[in-house]
């Protein structure tokens, strides 16, 4: 089964990468896109900011950056639909890169 879109690539991660960082960056990269919004946490020795989901795919710069980590984190993912999957991230990748 093909794999026809970098939006379809990214949800089958979520779906059925077993790295569950994978499983992160990639709905990051489906839901954070253009992310402004976010809640500060204070803890008794840390500060941690969580940004709250726009909704929207990241573009640009953005999204080159986090296909990076989700290939990264996919090394161990093996089968037809993982090869199907790196390779959509790859090219877009690739295309996206600059020169």
């Amino acid at each position: 089964m093909s794999i026809p879109t970098l939006r379809d690539a990214l949800q089958t991660i979520v779906r059925e990468c077993p790295n569950q960082y994978a499983k992160t960056y990639a709905d990051a990269a489906l839901n954070m896109g253009d992310c402004i919004n976010g809640e500060v946490i204070v803890r008794d020795n840390s500060v941690e900011v969580r940004p709250t989901p726009s909704g929207k795919m990241m573009v640009g710069e953005e999204l080159n950056t986090q296909i990076l980590y989700i290939l990264s984190n996919m090394a161990g993912w093996r089968g037809e639909r993982a090869r199907e999957v790196k390779a959509i991230l790859k090219f877009v990748n690739k295309r996206r890169a600059p020169r």
